[in-house]
């Protein structure tokens, strides 16, 4: 099985630069793991008109926006972020 690979935003990549270093690492290693599993991962979609072709990941309160192209193997991590800032 391929690894996707993970392309995070110059959004993203602020986004996990502003979270403590526990929770850095926390997001990055299971970004990392989710390259490895996009396959089989099932991904939960959002609603709304401007989330329509994104999907969420939940790391306790915290949540990773992204988009798949499955084509290109890529997860596109648009934000990082506390589930009450992360979706506006």
């Amino acid at each position: 099985m391929n690894a996707f690979e993970i392309i995070l935003t110059p959004e993203a990549q602020a986004d996990v630069k502003l979270l403590d270093p526990v929770m850095q690492t926390r997001i990055l290693n299971r970004l990392e793991w989710m390259g490895e599993n996009a396959a089989i991962l099932r991904h939960q979609s959002l609603r709304g008109s401007e989330w329509r072709s994104c999907f969420k990941y939940r790391i306790g309160d915290y949540r990773i926006i992204y988009q798949v192209d499955r084509a290109a193997q890529k997860l596109v991590v648009l934000k990082v972020g506390h589930r009450r800032d992360v979706y506006e």
